[in-house]
């Protein structure tokens, strides 16, 4: 209902604003290290996930128990990433640079949202369930994907 759903998202954007303070004062004892600190927040959002399919009818509770271990450890890497790029950029380029970041940012938001509407579209003979199934097995991958590309960033630390 829009009560429960309201207080989902209430819930996933709350639980990052202390979330993104603390990482970003973490990132910033290990030497800028934000690779890393993003890698190891992936972590719990994967699981967080993994968990919300494999256990599909659980009460509201356990939900926003996931929602909140996602928004917490999920928008440490948003911000550590744009501040990565701005790290890693020519003092000269910063603007630039951080305009390059937030197109990407909603260019990666839009084809989220167009890939979903597909995926629901594909398999329209399954019923509902079956296909958010789909839709969250999708983020559970691309959440994956997701560490294995920061994984390369595990030892980049800022210039200068």
């Amino acid at each position: 209902n829009i009560t429960s759903g309201g207080f989902s998202v209430m819930i996933l954007e709350f639980a990052g604003i202390p979330s993104t303070i603390l990482f970003g004062w973490i990132s910033d004892k290990l030497q800028g290290r934000r690779g890393m600190v993003s890698l190891l927040c992936m972590i719990p959002v994967v699981l967080a996930f993994y968990a919300i399919v494999v256990y599909p009818h659980t009460s509201m509770w356990f939900y926003y128990a996931m929602f909140s271990v996602i928004g917490f450890f999920v928008y440490p890497p948003v911000m550590m990433l744009g501040v990565m790029g701005l790290d890693l950029t020519n003092k000269k380029a910063v603007g630039t640079a951080a305009g390059f970041i937030g197109m990407f940012g909603y260019l990666g938001r839009t084809a989220q949202a167009k890939g979903f509407g597909v995926i629901l579209e594909q398999f329209s003979t399954l019923d509902i369930v079956s296909r958010w199934n789909i839709v969250l097995y999708t983020i559970v991958a691309c959440t994956l994907l997701s560490v294995i590309l920061l994984a390369f960033t595990w030892k980049v630390k800022p210039r200068g």
